[in-house]
Parts: structure tokens; sequence; C-alpha cells
């Protein structure tokens, strides 16, 4: 029960406030569709890492962190894993530039006398002396508040919207738009991104090779569904003006001005407190990998560094400057004009490939040659990792376009 919670907070954020869009972007059947489809290639790319982690190949070799670059590494050598360790900081960077984004355009939608950007940068120095100070203990308490702070902004919205709108009749609604598939293909993959998080959290669970496959299935396919009806019906309550972010149709017009202060300003204000507080955390796992990389890390044994110096030596340092580096890099992609299109860009390359692609291959290079492993199966993987890479090519090289020609969305939702 516990991983199953930790699973699920670690999936649930801000993935879940895109889904309404996606719905509008591809339509009732094809949002429905692709979100229980992730859901169970999520599952099952999870057993899989679980099964190639736990075979003999493997644990033959004895792998100190058993992380996913470790793994990696094992199976494909040093490229592969150069690779997977590129993939995973460029989701965890990407991670910190959606909540960046979201914390600076919703503070911005609250007291727009101060711009986005002052409210980017505001939120960036406080991640940047956390980081800094290399201390996460007060921030690791509160980010347990984070799946109670998402729960309460869904049912907002929720509530928002079926207290200002109606639903129309199904011929208002596309069932499936191909045209406009792609502006979220990324943001559902997005929403499932757990992949490179989940080899921690299978190491933590007592009895996983007994319990882990059941406790992902069920927890994604619990999530889809809950998410489904969520996206599903706040879509067809505010049809064309869903925004990217949903969390900004509260500002609309009259409807906010008519409804009470803790419909619209408080689940924002909620929002940003959270994703001000969880970035640091989402950060400090990035910049972990890199310094571990570049045997930068802090010794557990004696609480010292890989390099160390006296003086001025102790703040520009190796290890201060990438902790800065780190820290400053999602500003870049946070600027972004649409969190939608955000959103799409980390998901549809580093969520889809670490999801969608990896696996399978990893899978076949350390378990296809068993005699446990079925054709059908061996199959399944090439199928899998061909439709991973080409739907994350399409969906990179869509929202790359899209950086400069932002998704069309209603004024009110940037």
């Amino acid at each position: 029960m516990q991983t199953a919670v930790i699973l699920a907070k670690t999936i649930s954020g801000t993935g879940n406030f895109a889904l309404p869009f996606a719905f509008l972007n591809m339509g009732l059947f094809g949002g429905f569709i692709t979100i229980v489809g992730a859901a169970f290639l999520t599952a099952w790319t999870l057993i899989l890492m679980h099964q190639v982690k736990n075979s003999r190949y493997i644990t033959e070799r004895g792998l100190a962190n058993q992380t996913y670059v470790d793994i990696a590494y094992a199976g494909f050598g040093t490229q592969g894993a150069v690779f997977v360790y590129f993939v995973t900081v460029f989701c965890l960077e990407g991670v910190c530039s959606v909540y960046l984004n979201f914390v600076s355009t919703t503070a911005h939608s609250l007291y727009p006398a101060i711009s986005q950007q002052q409210y980017l940068f505001l939120t960036l120095a406080f991640a940047v002396i956390m980081t800094m100070m290399d201390s996460m203990t007060f921030l690791k308490y509160m980010s347990g508040l984070g799946i109670i702070a998402v729960t309460f902004t869904i049912l907002c919205v929720m509530l928002y919207s079926f207290e200002n709108y109606s639903f129309g009749s199904w011929s208002d609604y596309s069932m499936f738009t191909p045209e406009t598939y792609f502006r979220s293909f990324g943001s559902i993959a997005f929403f499932f991104c757990v992949n490179v998080n989940a080899m921690p959290i299978e190491r933590e669970m007592k009895a996983a090779k007994t319990y882990w496959p059941a406790v992902v299935t069920w927890t994604c396919i619990g999530l889809a569904i809950i998410n489904v009806l969520y996206g599903a019906s706040v879509f067809m309550l505010l049809k064309e003006s869903t925004c990217g972010n949903v969390v900004m149709n509260l500002n609309q017009g009259k409807f906010a001005e008519n409804s009470p202060k803790w419909l619209t300003v408080l689940p924002k204000l909620t929002m940003i407190v959270e994703l001000t507080v969880s970035y640091p955390l989402i950060l400090y796992a990035a910049v972990d990998i890199v310094q571990r990389s570049l045997g930068l890390h802090k010794s557990e044994e004696d609480g010292t560094f890989g390099e160390s110096s006296g003086g001025i030596g102790k703040v520009f340092n190796p290890r201060n400057l990438v902790n800065f580096v780190m820290a400053t890099l999602p500003a870049v992609f946070a600027q972004a004009r649409s969190f939608a299109v955000l959103v799409n860009l980390v998901g549809g390359f580093g969520a889809a490939l670490s999801a969608y692609f990896l696996p399978p291959l990893l899978f076949l290079k350390v378990c296809g040659g068993d005699f446990a492993t079925s054709q059908g199966k061996i199959i399944l993987c090439v199928v899998v990792a061909i439709i991973g890479l080409v739907m994350s090519c399409i969906t990179t090289a869509y929202t790359l376009h899209a950086m400069w020609h932002p998704f069309p969305e209603p004024e009110f939702c940037r």
C-alpha cells in the first residue's frame, strides 16, 4: 500500500492540469485510448525494468545503486548509459522547468503588477539557495502535502467548471482529432513520467519480487480511470475555452469574479506553495546524478566531498558550480510562452523515451535470450520500442515548432 501511494504521488502533479487540454486536442475517444494505453504501457515497462534488474545477468554484476543508469550501463555499456543518463537528467530538469513556468504564470494571474519573469526569478532564487545549502530536510517534510494540494486543486477546478458551465450534446465533441493529436501526446507521457524514479521506489519495497507487478499495474490503472473521468468531464464543460494549464481557467472573466475566492484563488496559492517547495527536491535528484558522475558527491562516511578546498574555494568549487548551473538551467525553458508546449516537449522527448523506448530494448538485450522469454514477448518489445521512438520523434518535432508558434489558447490562459 505504501509503495502504491508513493508511486501515485510521484505520477500525480502538474501533468494532471494538462489532461483536459489533451481531450480538447485528441478528442474524447483519442484522449481515453491514449491515457489508458499509456497507463498499461507504463505499468508493463516498469515490470520489464523490474525483471531486468532482478535478472541473473544484472545481479551477477553486483551493481551498487541499481539505478536506471547503472542497469543501462550493465546492459548497453558506456554509450547506452550515457544516453539514459542524458534522458534522465533531461526529464528531471524538464520537470523543474514545468514547475517554474506553472508557478510564474499562475502567480502572475493572481497579481499582474509583477511580471511573469520576475516571479520566475524569485522562485529560482529560492531553489538556488536551497540547492546550494545541500539540505532538503525541511522540504522533504513539506513535500508530503503534494498529493493533497493536487487533489484539492483538481476538485476546485471540477467544482468551478460544474458551477459555471454545462455539458453539450455528444455531437458537440470530436471523438478523435488526428490533426491536433500530437499537441498533447507528450502531456500524457509527462503525466506518467515515473520510470526514471521507479528503481529507488522498487528497491525500498518489501517483497518486491512478489508484489511489484500487481502494485504498479493497479496503481497505473487506477490513476488512468480517475484522470480520464476528471479530464474528460472538465473538457466537456469548458469545451473550446479549455486552457493548456486548466488552473488558468479559474481566471475566466465574470465567472471568476462571481465565484468565491477560496474556489479561484486558494487552489492557485496552494499549488504555488507546493511546487515552490517541490522544485528544489526534484532539482536535487538531478544535481545528485550529475555530481556522482563527476565524483563531486558528498561522502556518506565522513560528510566530505569528492573535492574540497579552503577559503574562497569552499564557495567557488566545482560542486557549487554544478549546483548553480543545474539550478538555473530550467529557467531558460521555463520562459516558454505556453505551459502546454513545455509539458508536451518534456513528455514527448524525455518521458516517452525513458518509458516506451528504452525499457523494451533493455529487456531484449538482457533477457531476450532467456528460455523463459517467449517469442510473443520479444515481438511485443520490438513493436513497443518502435512505436515509442516514432511517437517521441513526431511529438518532439511538432513541439519544437510550437515553441515559436504556440498552440492556440484563449488569451486569459496566458
